[in-house]
């Protein structure tokens, strides 16, 4: 049977942060749990969220540790299946898909252990990455947000351009095309020296970016849940 496009399942975002370590991707809980009453189930394949030991103190998030990909497909037909679980949250908030990548080519590294089994490895790992994340963007229930390490690519050209940080070459090429949203969080200085963070959202020649919304200017402040509201407005 069809489903209908509905109102409630428009109210959502799907977005991938890609930034370097200690920019600051963890700490973005704080701009979905800040006064918005919203709740997030946090699957953490980093064992770190130090920085935000106050939010799952006090409540604020909840969630999982991934420490395989077996996890982390536990913990989608969670989400995916319990009702209780569509009730109690607003966001997922995956960190990051660098490390469920490397899960996923140890999985895949054990599956197939023959060095005449590369093509199927690659194969097999690109196929089931690509179900696992469009499986979370299609959770129509949550707004999405996953986190990734950059990586520093080059062209045919030798031009160099930053890349997010998941293995496989497939994977990478396509990565951008299954999100709404691809946010690429940076640190500035302003004229005093302290220091800020952006998320740009246009893409250029070495920065990954997109807002498939329209609504966003080149740069952001970094706060999802203003950025969501800032989408969702008629």
């Amino acid at each position: 049977m069809l489903k209908p496009i509905t109102q409630e399942s428009a109210d959502r975002i799907c977005a991938l942060v890609i930034g370097k370590a200690g920019i600051g991707k963890t700490s973005l809980l704080r701009t979905i749990t800040n006064g918005s009453g919203e709740k997030t189930c946090v699957l953490s394949a980093e064992s770190g969220l130090l920085a935000v030991r106050d939010l799952v103190k006090a409540g604020s998030i909840e969630g999982f540790e991934i420490f395989s990909l077996k996890d982390f497909k536990e913990a989608y037909d969670m989400l995916a299946s319990k009702e209780e679980m569509k009730k109690r949250y607003d966001w997922i908030f995956i960190d990051s898909l660098t490390e469920i990548s490397s899960r996923c080519v140890e999985a895949m590294k054990a599956k197939y252990p023959s060095n005449s089994d590369s093509f199927k490895l690659w194969g097999d790992y690109t196929d089931t990455m690509t179900a696992m994340i469009k499986g979370f963007r299609d959770l129509q229930d949550y707004s999405v947000v996953f986190t990734c390490l950059p990586t520093v690519e080059k062209d045919e050209n030798n031009r160099r351009f930053t890349g997010a940080a998941v293995a496989g070459s497939q994977l990478k090429e396509r990565l951008a095309s299954y999100f709404d949203e691809v946010f690429y969080m940076e640190a500035h200085k302003d004229d005093e020296g302290n220091e800020y963070r952006i998320f740009v959202t246009q893409p250029s020649d070495t920065i990954p970016a997109k807002d498939r919304s329209g609504k966003l200017n080149p740069v952001e402040k970094p706060d999802l849940n203003a950025i969501k509201h800032k989408i969702m407005e008629e």
